[in-house]
């Protein structure tokens, strides 16, 4: 099949998608309009823009516009370039899709195609069949020993729609850390967007708590998210980078314009966990995000406290004091799934956070925070502990439906 694909010119106003965490979807456009009307790059032309519950669309976009975006939006689960839409005929055939790419700059030398074919509504095809329309022509173009990326090709009416991750590895993956096998944690993306909406309810925090801490997902991000510390700081590469028409000075100008800054606030982050094997893998984890954070020009007074143990049987005064008194606390909770089990009753549980949220809350100091539930019985049940009508974000992880409740 002839691929009519132009040239690749990061200069050229082009069609991208960005995949967003089901349930920023408002959030995100109102970020966006932010950064149209304050672009920190200089632009010939103002991009527009389209947002759908679980992605949205740049359109009149270069390369660097894409990129600017891609660094202020810190929940992006994808990055893609949108080829195009092809008809969908009896002559359609991928073949000569992937020289095409490289013929015209797109996929980098040394870069695998992980394909994943997309169907709506039309009943004349399957993913299955597509899939094996992509195998006809490359059975083995993406490998676990090379680099890949993926292609996804939507089947939508007459036509297909393609559009190529130029991230490479999931861009939620934020650096080299080996996760926890035996969890099963909110991904990256979504903690990111979460914090970003507990950092508008309480802006300036002196510490960050998080019980029952798990991978450490929320530590993390946290700290990334107070250290102004972006997708151009991760210890890890993207295909674009790769690219020919890769703008390396605008990356380099965005990564300095979100970053650290010389007089960097001090902050404390504390963690618990009562499972020892969790504990151990949270402090492997501390180190390793300590030596990762080492580069950057930020407060040596920055401090990782771990406790292990159950939170509920430990003492908040204690807790905060060995801390230092902090003024502000952010407190993000995902109470663990193990532990709801063990619990015999989940409701029992988020009645029983309720109860020691108010213990908190008489310490002189401020705490804000959130509580993921699974299910309307639990956020109900936390609700009625608190006594207290509090805002509800809805999210999805893992095909289920939560409830947060922001505090």
């Amino acid at each position: 099949m002839d691929w009519k694909i132009s040239k690749f010119k990061s200069g050229k106003p082009l069609r991208w998608e960005f995949l967003i965490p089901p349930g920023s979807a408002r959030e995100t456009e109102t970020l966006l309009s932010q950064i149209v009307s304050n672009p920190f790059l200089p632009r010939n032309h103002t991009p527009e823009f389209k947002v759908f519950p679980e992605k949205f669309v740049l359109e009149k976009t270069n390369f660097r516009q894409a990129l600017e975006v891609l660094v202020r939006i810190p929940w992006t689960r994808d990055f893609r370039l949108n080829l195009g839409k092809f008809p969908l005929d009896e002559k359609f055939s991928f073949s000569g899709l992937i020289e095409s790419l490289r013929e015209n700059e797109i996929l980098p030398e040394g870069w695998g195609i992980n394909f994943h074919p997309q169907v709506r509504g039309r009943k004349e095809i399957s993913r299955e069949e597509l899939y094996s329309f992509w195998e006809e022509s490359y059975s083995s173009s993406g490998d676990f020993d090379s680099k890949n990326t993926e292609l996804n090709s939507l089947a939508l009416g007459d036509s297909i729609v393609i559009s190529l991750s130029l991230a490479g590895a999931p861009i939620f993956q934020r650096g080299n850390f080996k996760p926890l096998s035996k969890s099963a944690p909110v991904r990256e993306d979504t903690a990111a967007f979460l914090l970003h909406l507990l950092k508008k309810k309480m802006p300036e925090p002196d510490a960050v708590f998080v019980p029952f801490a798990g991978s450490g997902t929320f530590v993390w991000e946290s700290a990334s998210l107070l250290f102004q510390l972006g997708f151009p700081h991760l210890d890890r590469n993207y295909m674009f980078q790769e690219m020919k028409e890769f703008p390396a000075p605008s990356w380099e100008f965005l990564k300095r314009k979100i970053g650290p800054e010389e007089e960097s606030k001090k902050f404390t982050f504390w963690y618990n966990d009562s499972e020892s094997e969790v504990f151990s893998y949270l402090n492997e984890r501390k180190e390793e995000y300590q030596k990762f954070i080492k580069q950057f020009p930020l407060s040596p007074e920055n401090r990782f406290i771990g406790k292990e143990g159950d939170f509920f049987s430990l003492s908040p005064k204690e807790i905060w004091e060995s801390a230092g008194k902090p003024k502000k606390i952010w407190m993000p909770l995902n109470p663990p799934y193990g532990l709801r089990i063990q619990k015999g009753s989940d409701l029992g549980l988020y009645k029983r956070i309720a109860e020691t949220l108010k213990t908190w809350w008489e310490l002189p100091c401020e705490v804000s925070g959130f509580v993921l539930c699974p299910d309307e019985e639990t956020w109900s049940s936390f609700l009625k502990g608190i006594h207290s009508k509090l805002q509800t974000v809805h999210i999805t992880h893992g095909g289920l439906d939560l409830r947060v409740v922001y505090f």
